[in-house]
């Protein structure tokens, strides 16, 4: 068994909760672009990740991610929706 002590750094950190959301975002921001991608009504996608605004904030509270981090993931995966329903809109 190896003691926390002979660990690097990077390994002593948490980094679990923070990946967990930076994938869920790009997964969400992802689906929702090929979900409303015949849908030319851009309000329906940015409110529905506005909705999902809320589970978001919750779980990285609920799994201890600084607040300032999980805003900063979900403007990320804003910037991913926005580019990858404007692939869609070009075709």
């Amino acid at each position: 068994m190896v003691s926390q002590e002979n660990l690097p750094e990077l390994l002593k950190n948490p980094i679990l909760p923070l990946a967990s959301i930076f994938l869920l975002t790009i997964l969400v921001a992802y689906l929702l672009a090929w979900f409303y991608r015949n849908d030319y009504d851009p309000m329906k996608m940015i409110n529905a990740y506005l909705i999902y605004s809320l589970p978001l904030f919750l779980l990285g509270l609920f799994i201890h991610v600084r607040i300032i981090l999980i805003f900063g993931t979900y403007i990320l995966g804003m910037i991913i929706l926005i580019f990858r329903n404007q692939h869609y809109f070009d075709r």
